[in-house]
Order: structure tokens, then sequence, then C-alpha cells
């Protein structure tokens, strides 16, 4: 039986303050609260219709409410597809922390049943909200998110321990993937697991590119920051050691971040059913996880 991704209409999303971003708050329709819910962390290209809306409307019109979170526009970005060190990740993980703290409030949501995802740079921040070593950074309680979805993140600056809170994780990653790759994050999540946590899947999709939820044709990005193909190890202290042993302190990094980079990959290239496929995965995943 073929599904289709047209869905009812579902009630006008709320704007909402989300810390020092802002926010759309997609609400399911009729009945049936308290609602699980998501947050949804935005991509390097800020808050997209086709990708962060879509999973917001896909999950909404299934019961789960949805808050999509935009990092960028109320600080004045863009898109930090071309310099990655327009915005700090720390800073997402903040508005993923402020915006798990709105829903939290809200007697309409499942308290306990809120978990995060986003695609990329996005990903890449639901993926640090899992880990211990981050989570001290900003003293949260262990158990805030109760699942995560990490799609296509970016990995080539990976914290050596790997010690997560222990939740359910799912990692979406795209065979074709020359951006962010796939190598990075299938090593990055045996890492997590061998760390202590075996709930975390990892499914890689053949055949698909980066940023798969614009249909058409890939598109090539020759401006894009590419750090695919290196491997750096985040310290306990904050220093860094690049693949041949070399340590440096952060600072030192990020003023040499530009010898590390190349430029240019491809992003796009989906259909509607691989994008409905995906959204369906990340239903019945978040549908399982719930407590």
């Amino acid at each position: 039986m073929t599904h289709h991704m047209t869905t009812p209409a579902l009630p006008t999303p709320a704007h909402v303050k989300v810390g020092n971003a802002t926010g759309e708050l997609h609400f399911p329709y009729g009945t049936g609260t308290p609602w699980p819910g998501v947050v949804i962390l935005n991509s390097s290209a800020g808050v997209c219709d086709t990708r962060e809306r879509f999973y917001a409307r896909f999950l909404a019109a299934r019961g789960i409410a949805a808050l999509v979170v935009d990092s960028f526009t109320s600080r004045g970005i863009g898109q930090t597809t071309a310099d990655q060190s327009l915005f700090d990740d720390m800073d997402m993980e903040r508005d993923a922390y402020a915006a798990h703290d709105l829903l939290a409030a809200d007697p309409r949501i499942a308290l306990g049943n809120i978990a995060v995802m986003g695609v990329s740079k996005g990903g890449l921040a639901a993926l640090n909200t899992a880990l211990l070593v981050r989570r001290h950074m900003f003293d949260r309680p262990r158990h805030d998110f109760s699942a995560r979805v990490v799609i296509v993140p970016p990995a080539h600056l990976q914290h050596r321990d790997a010690r997560t809170d222990g939740r359910p994780m799912l990692m979406l990653l795209a065979g074709h993937d020359d951006y962010t790759g796939v190598a990075g994050p299938v090593e990055y999540a045996r890492r997590m697991i061998a760390a202590g946590n075996p709930g975390i899947k990892v499914r890689v999709h053949e055949g698909a590119h980066h940023a798969f939820e614009r249909t058409g044709p890939p598109l090539y990005l020759p401006g894009a920051e590419n750090f695919s193909h290196r491997l750096f190890m985040v310290e306990d202290d904050g220093s860094i050691t690049d693949e041949a042993g070399h340590h440096m302190g952060p600072q030192a990094f990020s003023a040499s971040r530009r010898t590390y980079v190349v430029l240019g990959a491809h992003a796009g290239g989906g259909t509607d059913e691989l994008k409905e496929t995906v959204a369906t995965e990340i239903l019945h995943f978040l549908v399982a996880a719930a407590r």
C-alpha cells in the first residue's frame, strides 16, 4: 500500500521565543494531550520548509508536537555552509536545552517524553546533548531528552570520552554523502556503543546524498566547508589531537582550522519516497523510544 505525504490540515504553528533563539511550535490536531514532543534543530542552511518544517508537519500530523528551533535568524545569521565558525555548536546546544525546558513547562506536552533531532549541524548538536562530557558543561539533569535522531551529522571532531546518558539514538546517514561523510559518524556511533550505550542504531540510506530532503538533482556547493576527510579527538581538557598525534589547544585549532578544510560538496538529490521513508523511520523510532 502506498502512503502519500499529504497530511490533514494542522493548527497554525505558534511562534515562540526559545532562549536567545526563536521557534515554531507545531501542534497535532484534535485532542489526546499530553502529546509527546520533539525539538528540531536547524541545519547549517537554516530552517527550511522542505526539511525542518517538513519533519515537524509529518510528526505533528501523527500525534507528536514538534518545536522547530531557528538558532540563526535572531542572531543575524543566514547560513553557515561556507563558514561553520559563524555559529558555535555550544550555542545550538544551549538553544536545544531552552527548547526542551519550554516544552517541559507546557501541560499539553508529556513530561519525560521529549526527544531532540536535527540535520547536519543540528544533528551534531542533538548528538552532543547525549555526551556526558558536554552535559557537564551545561549542568544538565542526566535524563531530559528521551531520545535523539541524528541525521547526517559532521563527525570530524569527536570527544574522546564517548560516554552518553544512555538514551536511545537513531543515526541516519546517506551512502553518497561527500559533505559530512559516512565513516566518521559510523565510528562515533561505534565508540558511543562501546562506551556503554547499546541503544544506538545506525541506518545508512545507500545512494542518498547529504541534505536529501531537497528533492531533484543533487547540487554541487563549491564553497561548502568540508572536513569529512579528517578526524580530530577532543580531550577532556578541551585540547585537540589530530590523526598524527599532534596536540593543540582549542585556540590554536580554531586559528588553523582553515588549513584542514577542503571546499566543495554535494547536497540534495532526494525523492519524495525517500523523505517519507526516513520520516516514517523517525516516527517509528520515537514511538518505540517513548517512555
